[in-house]
């Protein structure tokens, strides 16, 4: 992520935004959790229960050598093993979110097999790691169970009719940390997606963070694509948004900055379509921040003066700081170092009528600060750093302090004080000197 300050050392006022991609990790169960509840099985003497459904609970459905299994069957297989080995809660709903990906990939005209033997095997390798935890050693069963269930004439068909594999009732972490994100079977019934589809889309969401998370971006981006596909022609544009979004912060994660920037761009037009400003200005701000770092300004100034107008309209006067700061780096690295000063001043009045931290007000007079010494308004310069100096004192930020301390030091040279200048060198070097000491 590009910083949002001109002056490099000096930290970004963060907009508050969920969980996701630029401004957030995806929830989940951190693996120390995980860890803990295999630990807890054990504990609990369930790990010899597992070895002992580990050797017998795996199912498998007999069918004639000239017989093809149905692919439900697979999955039944797989919901009768998890059953038997005792999965814990996250283990379910991770290997749920996997086979209601296999159910929705072989209800297509043309399954694509591949996929679907990949997404069996990643759900296999899910209860392989809730085994080798409870049991503290390292287990294949499970997979070693599907690669050989896979050598057999299998009918890649599915039935999207049957009832989702996800109980309509059950939340899964990452919609309790996330309810902004969480797409709930629990909506209102004037939509035209039925609850079974609501549920698909939930499971492959959720089935793409933890590819993502896993490292696994193609098959995240398919599982996102297979979620708009059951979108089409649902006038949803409030999920379709959300899925776009997270889209923009996988391709962002890769390094693909055009189509993330793209991406992002499209979940605005359709937050914009489902009168969702707030989301919008999200939106905008992550596409206006990857085209700001990748030097595509024009573009982003553009963006950025969207979200000025979208967060005044909400009457959010924390984003509205935000963005205001946000739209003046642009400018600023512009060379338009007038509009810049205009523009703090404006986030320095909002700052005057709601209660922000020190922190943050340190940053916007430290802005403010480097857009007077651009235009070379050397007093003005001077001005606007002492004040972020007192409010980065004020919060006790030690490393803002420091580095308006040496802003301040270039503007007095610059303005023919070496006097002041060396008074400021030497505060900072006491500074570095007490912290080394």
């Amino acid at each position: 992520m590009v910083s949002r300050v001109y002056t490099p050392l000096v930290q970004p006022y963060a907009r508050k935004q969920g969980a996701y991609g630029n401004f957030g990790k995806v929830s989940s169960p951190t693996d120390e959790e995980q860890a803990a509840q295999g630990n807890q099985n054990a504990r609990d003497g369930n790990s010899n229960n597992l070895q002992r459904q580990t050797t017998n609970g795996l199912q498998a459905v007999q069918y004639g050598v000239n017989q093809k299994i149905p692919l439900d069957a697979v999955i039944g297989d797989f919901k009768n093993t998890m059953s038997a080995l005792g999965a814990d809660d996250q283990t379910r709903s991770e290997v749920t979110a996997y086979l209601n990906v296999v159910r929705f990939q072989g209800a297509k005209d043309q399954p694509e097999v591949s996929y679907i033997k990949q997404t069996l095997r990643t759900a296999a390798n899910s209860l392989d790691q809730f085994i080798s935890k409870a049991l503290g050693q390292p287990s294949s069963v499970v997979k070693e169970w599907v690669d050989a269930l896979l050598m057999q004439n299998i009918d890649y068909k599915a039935n999207l009719s049957q009832e989702s594999l996800t109980e309509p009732d059950s939340k899964t972490t990452a919609d309790q940390n996330n309810p902004d994100e969480a797409i709930t079977t629990a909506e209102n019934t004037t939509s035209s997606v039925s609850l079974s589809t609501k549920a698909q889309i939930k499971d492959l969401i959720e089935s793409a963070k933890t590819s993502q998370k896993a490292g696994d971006s193609s098959q995240a981006d398919q599982n996102l694509q297979d979620a708009l596909s059951l979108l089409k022609d649902a006038n949803r544009p409030d999920w379709e948004g959300k899925v776009w979004r997270r889209r923009g912060r996988l391709f962002d994660q890769n390094g693909q900055w055009e189509q993330a920037a793209d991406a992002y761009q499209q979940s605005a037009t359709l937050f914009k379509q489902a009168k969702l400003p707030e989301k919008q200005a999200q939106s905008l701000q992550a596409m206006a921040s990857i085209l700001e770092e990748h030097g595509q300004l024009s573009q982003a100034k553009t963006a950025y003066q969207q979200v000025v107008e979208l967060d005044q309209q909400a009457g959010n006067s924390h984003n509205q700081i935000r963005s205001l700061n946000d739209l003046a780096s642009v400018t600023l690295r512009q060379g338009d170092s007038a509009t810049a000063v205009q523009t703090l001043q404006q986030a320095i009045t909002v700052m005057q009528k709601v209660p922000v931290t020190p922190v943050v007000r340190s940053d916007i007079f430290g802005n403010l600060g480097a857009a007077h010494q651009q235009a070379q308004n050397y007093p003005e310069a001077i001005q606007a750093y002492q004040q972020a100096l007192q409010n980065a004192r004020q919060g006790r930020d030690r490393q803002r302090y420091s580095s308006v301390l040496q802003q301040l030091a270039t503007t007095y040279v610059l303005n023919n004080q070496p006097d002041h200048a060396m008074a400021t060198l030497r505060k900072l070097k006491a500074m570095e000197n007490s912290q080394t000491a």
